[in-house]
């Protein structure tokens, strides 16, 4: 029995019906990737597809600002590259994290839920308070589904 290589795996199974939206959800983020000045990139990055508007978080209200006036020719360059074309860029100001959040839950106590500005939860794209995300790295609904949490909000 020989082993199969994981790159070899992950493209069979995307290639299987039911994955296009992976498939497409992962040129999407490459698209992005290449289509942006690399200072725009460590700043943004793409959240979620609606109807064919693509929702990019920003980590500043102002590149939101900036980029929303460039949105048509940021989204001709993305069609170019993506199989299924998107019809408009949407910029927002919250939910942008440069570091990937994994759902686990830390000891600190001493952050209050409540706590911080309103985030969007990288799982769910819902909003979310920031001291939601820094205890339990998901809001608090998507903590309990995970079983970080326990019991009721």
């Amino acid at each position: 029995m020989s082993l199969t290589p994981i790159s070899k795996i992950a493209v069979q199974i995307q290639t299987q019906p039911g994955w296009e939206g992976v498939r497409d959800w992962g040129l999407i983020v490459q698209a992005w990737a290449t289509t942006v000045s690399p200072a725009i990139l460590d700043r943004s990055q793409p959240r979620s597809i609606s109807r064919g508007i693509l929702t990019i978080a920003t980590n500043s209200s102002s590149l939101a600002h900036q980029l929303t006036f460039g949105r048509k020719a940021l989204c001709q360059k993305l069609n170019t590259q993506l199989i299924a074309p998107i019809s408009d860029l949407r910029f927002i100001a919250v939910g942008y994290s440069n570091q990937q959040i994994s759902p686990t839950a830390t000891e600190d106590r001493s952050i209050p839920i409540d706590s911080g500005s309103i985030v969007i939860c990288s799982h769910c794209d819902c909003r979310a308070r920031e001291g939601e995300l820094l205890r339990w790295g998901v809001c608090q609904f998507c903590a309990m589904d995970l079983g970080i949490l326990g019991g009721k909000p």
